[in-house]
């Protein structure tokens, strides 16, 4: 079977996430790779069905607008001032970072953590630029 070269653009918040997994897989490439198969097989199995898979959960929650946490007023507007507008914008924030905001105190945190928790996600994850 023949190899064909592939250029694959992706969204900002799309890499960030690839990178993010790259730690575990070893290099952004080859998560590139894996999710690209898991796409292809999903969607020929699932026709019309809903695709499944620990790369495709994980990159669709970091990618989305925080707006889709439903925060309460205070930690949403906080978060918009500071213009994080992306999930893997907000996981990179220790606790620490978010506490020292101004209006953003316990209660807040911990309404920011308990979203987060939801999917899985902790608030202090670092995602590397060169992955």
């Amino acid at each position: 079977m023949p190899v064909t070269q592939v250029t694959v653009h992706l969204p900002d918040g799309l890499w960030q996430a690839v990178q993010l997994l790259a730690k575990d897989e070893g290099d952004a490439n080859t998560v590139v790779i894996r999710a690209l198969e898991e796409y292809v097989t999903a969607t020929r199995k699932h026709r019309g069905r809903p695709r499944s898979g620990k790369y495709q959960k994980l990159v669709s929650t970091l990618s989305m607008p925080v707006s889709d946490l439903h925060l309460s007023a205070r930690p949403a507007s906080t978060l918009k001032m500071l213009n994080i507008q992306y999930v893997y914008e907000l996981v990179q924030k220790s606790p620490l970072d978010l506490f020292r905001l101004p209006n953003f105190g316990e209660k807040s945190l911990r309404e920011v953590k308990e979203k987060l928790a939801s999917p899985g996600l902790t608030l202090g994850i670092t995602l590397d630029d060169d992955a």
